[in-house]
């Protein structure tokens, strides 16, 4: 109950924030001055993403039996819709619950899949961040750490399966972590999910905001990983602005044109999100109990 309503406190609080501050009318302005064409480039860049993550959740669940691509694409795009929507990462539940009503895949492995791969989503994040901020300061220099975290991230996975050998209560997983062609395809996929979708958003970014695009990407990669952070508002609504907005104010940002900028990003996002699950929902099956005749 109080999750409910901390995340209805965020979502009321930064609507009256944005009208009372800024107006609604003057934020939602600035898509004047953005052409149609790119708006619709970043919106198919941004579904490409979700289908990028059908393809990796049909590339896991297919590593312990045969799914069909249909159903996987309706739990799939469904799942990232709710889990979108839904606050303190409740969304999440989504995917396990789906895949054993549509796919009959056992829940611990649906489980493991989701795990591995959201250790996958942060540690791309984390190389991107590091490289866009590093890139500040390091200069050429600023690649550095990103491949320190890819290179680290072979011997990470050792231990994993090493853990996975010794503990028999997580055998489960071991199909996703045991062969290395399997993980590291999994991998590639989050490396491309996250750099097609945030490539979009730093552009639009940059382009609302008249931000340099390095700074852009900076903020788009804080903002939009603030998501799988555990409080969250509904629709990230309110936890988006703030991780979009504070990292740039060291640097010298107004907070007004930044919030601005923000806003307009996150409804574009939502947007899409809500065109994306309606498809996921219309493309669910409904399982009912057969009925005897009479």
């Amino acid at each position: 109950m109080l999750k409910i309503l901390f995340a209805t406190t965020m979502v009321v609080g930064l609507g009256i924030w944005v009208h009372v501050s800024y107006g609604w009318i003057e934020t939602l302005s600035r898509w004047n001055g953005v052409p149609v064409t790119f708006v619709i480039g970043g919106a198919l860049f941004v579904v490409f993403s979700h289908i990028a993550r059908v393809g990796r959740i049909h590339y896991a669940f297919n590593r312990l039996q045969p799914s069909p691509f249909r159903k996987i694409l309706a739990v799939s795009l469904v799942h990232n819709t709710v889990s979108f929507l839904l606050p303190m990462r409740l969304g999440e539940l989504a995917l396990p619950a789906l895949s054993r009503h549509q796919l009959n895949i056992d829940i611990k492995y649906s489980m493991a899949t989701l795990l591995l791969i959201r250790l996958f989503d942060a540690h791309v994040l984390l190389c991107l961040l590091v490289f866009f901020a590093g890139n500040l300061w390091l200069d050429e220099y600023a690649v550095i750490a990103p491949i320190a975290l890819v290179v680290s991230l072979p011997l990470g996975m050792h231990l994993l399966q090493a853990v996975g050998k010794r503990v028999g209560k997580i055998a489960f997983a071991m199909p996703l972590i045991e062969n290395q062609r399997t993980w590291i395809t999994l991998y590639c996929y989050s490396v491309v999910i996250w750099s097609v979708k945030l490539f979009a958003l730093a552009l639009l970014a940059s382009t609302l905001g008249h931000l340099p695009i390095d700074h852009a990407w900076i903020a788009t990669i804080i903002a939009d990983a603030s998501a799988l952070s555990p409080i969250t508002g509904f629709a990230n609504a309110g936890t988006f602005e703030l991780a979009f907005t504070l990292p740039l104010l060291p640097l010298g940002y107004a907070s007004e044109p930044l919030v601005k900028t923000a806003v307009n990003v996150h409804l574009f996002i939502f947007i899409i999100n809500i065109c994306v699950g309606i498809a996921g929902f219309v493309l669910l099956e409904s399982k009912r109990s057969p009925t005897s005749s009479t």
